[in-house]
């Protein structure tokens, strides 16, 4: 496959990610974006509880192209955003929610709550 289609095949798919995901228009599937073949998955534990929220580290750094899977899981209903790729999770106490996707965006960009406005992290794609 020429360089040109490979191209076209890209913007396409981005294209179709970007009109499917939208910016702030509701939210994303939990399984949203496709895995890379060339980078290994990376998973985010997080947990809030009482209004406190835990990671293993205010920062995560991933290479861009990496599949990202965030993990949460919270005591009291909420929202999961992460900005720049404008993808949401609502969140149900005590039950595990999953968003996945592909760090195809690079710069920094905050996971916030929602509802409590408490910063989860911030994802530095590179």
């Amino acid at each position: 496959m020429s360089l040109a289609n490979r191209l076209v095949i890209a913007a396409m798919t981005s294209a179709v990610f970007l009109a499917t995901v939208g910016c702030g228009v509701g939210a994303a599937p939990p399984e949203a974006g496709r895995a890379s073949s060339s980078a290994a998955p990376v998973t985010i534990a997080v947990s809030v509880n009482g209004g406190t929220v835990r990671t293993p580290s205010r920062r995560v750094t991933v290479r861009r192209g990496q599949v990202v899977r965030i993990v949460i899981t919270s005591d009291a209903a909420e929202e999961l955003h992460l900005h720049g790729y404008d993808l949401e999770l609502e969140l149900k106490p005590g039950v595990t929610g999953v968003l996945r996707f592909v760090s195809d965006h690079p710069g920094v960009f905050e996971a916030e709550l929602h509802r409590s406005g408490a910063r989860a992290f911030e994802l530095r794609v590179d």
